[in-house]
Formats: C-alpha cells, structure tokens, sequence
C-alpha cells in the first residue's frame, strides 16, 4: 500500500470513527461490568475521572439504536430519559452525548447547538425511526417526572429519595424496561440507596480510581499512577474516599484545609507586571467579627489561577458608615481605590439580632457612595449578592485547596482572622466560617466559570 492509499485509508477510518465512535470504544473494567449487566436497576458507583458517564451514555445510545454488544433490547422505538441534577451539568452531559451518537441516524429535527444543548425546552434528541431521548433534571420535581411510561432511564449522580419513586414507577412496570445509575456517593443523602443495594434490589458495581479500572481491554491506562495521585490529592480530606474510591462513607476530620500551612503564608505580592482581577468578598453578620471581608487577587494569566489574599477587614455589629471607610482604608493600605476592583460580592441581607445589627448589600452601598461622594446607584462596581446555589459551599471550599495542593495560593500575614479560620475550619457554623465564606464570594469569577471584562490593574 503506497502512501496515498494509507492516507485514503486513515481518513476512512476518522470518518467511521466521527460518525460511529462507539462502535470503536474499548470499555474499561467497571464500564464493561456495569454495561453487560442485564439486570433491572444497575449502579455504577464510583471515583470521579473514572468514565461512569460515558458508560451510562454509551446505554442510552445501544438501546435507542438497538445495537447493544451485551444486552437484548426490546423492538421498537424507545422511549429514554436522562436525569441530571442541575442545567449546569446537563450541558456536559448534553456535549458527551452528541459525541456519542451515530448522526446518519438521528431525525432531521434534532438539532445540538455547541454550548447551549439541544435545542427545546426540555432538550429532546429524536432518532428517525421514532426512539427518543429527554433529558430532564431532578430539580424540576417529581410533577414534573409523573408523566410518562419509560424504556429505560439514566441517572447522572445521586438522585432525591421522593424522586426515585417516580422514576420505579414509570419505569418497572414494564418487564424490559431498566434503570441504570452512575454516581459517586457525595452532595446527597445515600444511606437510601445503600440500602436498597444491601437488599439486592439494586445491583452495585464498585468502581475506585485505580490504574486497572483506567485501562481498556487490550489497551494503555488512560491515566498514570501520578496522574492519579494528583487527582486525589485535590479533593477535601472530608470526601476524599468517595470522589477517589466511590465510597459509600466518608471520614469527616475536624479541619477542611488539611493543605493549608506556614508555606502559603507570605508578604510577596502576585508576580510584578501581570493583569490580574482585584475582587472583594464580604459576609454580614452582628457577632465579634462576622461582619467581614477580604481582599483578593486573582492572576489568570496562564494556566489555573493563583490565589492571593492581599487583606482584610474585620468587625462586628456597626453602623453601614462604619464598615463603609473600614473597607476603604483596606483598599487604600494597598494603593487601591473602589473603582480598581473587578467584582465585589457580599452575602445576603442579615436580619440582625435583638439590638438591630442588620446589615445589607443595599444599605452598605449608599454608605460606599456617601463616603464615594458619588449620586445614588452610581457605586462602580455594584456590590453583587452572593451566587448560592446547591453545592455551591463544597465548590468554593474545593477551589482554594485544589489552589493550596497546587501551591497557587498565598496570603498576607497581616490577614489573622483569615488565616485563622483557614486552619480551624471544619464545615461547621462557628466563628471560622465567616472568613472563608468572604473568601468564597471574592473567588466566583473562578467557581462560576463565567468571564467578565476587568479592569487591567497590575500589582506590585
């Protein structure tokens, strides 16, 4: 075969692959055990990075083109749903189905748009001769699940207990019909679901995050060892064993930031001449130092970011005014003026206690633009309300260690209560959580993942 022909050969072989990926997919051993098990209710219960997704998308797509390599499906079009917990994950799971399907089968009417999903209401894949997938979320609540009888349904995570009763009954009733789960055992409640694997009800498939279950048959680990360690070394000590073993429980040590030490305590600024964001985050409270803030830069310019906490403010219950010129006199101590910051975000309105120690975002804002000089509404920026969706904590708390083990975080010395809470903080509602919760809120140009457009301030 001359060099054209194997070229011609090669670009054959993409193109099969592009249009049928999984007719060249090589299963590792957990996705293998969780797809060739033919029971009623299958669990993949395992580590992040271990492929669970895939697997469990990889049986939607046997099923509604009714090629499964290890299963019988039933004749006929299929009726399928998948349950994601939130949009946010929908669209990654939306992006991994798209790959995974074969195109030349699927309807004209389905469209994926990159970025958004597919395109509907509640995102519907239909295939041309009548099988169909939506993909629906647990949040919606079980109203929205009761009304349908169902083929089979993928489970991305774990589900709530009063949805999984919606989703037996729309399911079970028929006699090929199955349901097949992918989680790893953490953001809910499990002992339920436990349970019902202990009574056989549910078929459990373990699957760690070991070099054997990253390697394909016949193939190469898709991960190495160090590659591995690393992984697990990100995760909180708290849920270490569930995200890297797919363990059903969890040890819970007193301290959070088990990374945290003397190391990443330092004077030196971030590295002279480069962009970064300059973000506040504060939280409200009455109690000795609960009203606070801290003062952050973060560098994005290569790579993860790098964490500096530059300073604080602490203080109790106070007057707007009073917290007004405490935050400003941090701003100044480091050559900044209100106007240099990226993004301020403070938490909700706290209601106050029996001596009125209320404090708000709106009420510090018009003491800012007081001491500002500036007309009403014209503080720039705004002082956003803090984003707090469901698992929102765990993602904050999870971004500054990740930062920690990386060594892509630093704080001033001057920053006591801070640093102080970083090595007592436990999860708990104590004294030592309101530093972090301003540092979380200061971080979430990082934990939305959204981009904005900063102004280019450089720290020296």
């Amino acid at each position: 075969m001359n060099l054209a022909h194997l070229a011609s050969a090669v670009q054959l072989v993409k193109a099969r692959a592009a249009a049928r990926p999984l007719d060249f997919m090589r299963w590792t051993p957990p996705q293998m055990a969780f797809l060739s098990d033919p029971s009623p209710v299958v669990l993949l219960r395992g580590a992040n990075q271990v492929g669970k997704s895939m697997a469990g998308l990889a049986s939607v797509v046997y099923r509604c083109t009714h090629s499964h390599p290890f299963i019988k499906t039933p004749e006929g079009p299929q009726r399928i749903w998948i349950l994601t917990h939130s949009w946010e994950q929908s669209a990654a799971i939306q992006h991994k189905l798209w790959e995974l399907l074969p195109k030349d089968l699927l309807d004209a009417d389905t469209e994926y748009r990159p970025g958004r999903g597919f395109r509907g209401k509640t995102p519907i894949v239909r295939f041309r001769d009548g099988s169909l997938i939506r993909i629906k979320t647990t949040s919606q609540g079980s109203l929205a699940l009761a009304s349908d009888t169902l083929d089979y349904v993928l489970i991305d995570e774990p589900p709530p207990q009063a949805i999984w009763g919606e989703i037996s009954a729309r399911v079970l009733r028929r006699r090929d019909a199955g349901i097949g789960i992918c989680m790893t055992p953490v953001g809910r409640p499990c002992g339920w679901l436990r349970e019902l694997c202990e009574q056989g009800k549910i078929i459990d498939h373990p699957a760690p995050l070991t070099l054997e279950n990253v390697t394909p048959e016949g193939g190469r680990p898709l991960l190495t060892q160090e590659q591995i360690d690393d992984i697990g070394s990100r995760y909180l000590a708290m849920d270490r064993d569930a995200r890297l073993l797919g363990a059903w429980e969890c040890i819970s040590p007193d301290r959070c930031f088990d990374a945290f030490g003397d190391q990443h305590i330092s004077k030196a600024p971030p590295t002279g001449g480069r962009q970064v964001n300059v973000c506040v985050g504060m939280d409200h409270g009455a109690d000795a130092g609960s009203e606070c803030a801290v003062l952050v830069a973060i560098d994005r310019t290569e790579g993860d970011p790098r964490i500096y906490i530059l300073d604080e403010y602490t203080a109790g219950s106070a007057p707007p005014d009073v917290h007004a010129r405490g935050l400003l006199d941090m701003l100044r101590r480091n050559g900044l003026q209100w106007s240099h910051l990226d993004r301020c975000v403070g938490d909700r309105a706290y209601g106050g206690k029996r001596w009125g120690g209320r404090m708000s975002n709106s009420r510090l804002s018009r003491a800012l633009e007081s001491e500002l000089h500036t007309q009403s509404g014209g503080l720039n920026p705004q002082i956003r309300t803090a984003w707090k969706p469901r698992g929102s904590v765990y993602t904050g708390v999870s971004v500054i260690h990740t930062a920690m083990v990386q060594d892509r975080f630093r704080i001033h010395p001057r920053c006591a209560d801070t640093i102080r809470s970083l090595r007592h903080f436990s999860f708990k509602d104590d004294e030592y959580k309101h530093h972090v919760d301003a540092t979380r809120y200061s971080l979430e140009m990082v934990t939305r993942q959204r981009l904005y457009a900063p102004n280019a301030v450089k720290m020296y």
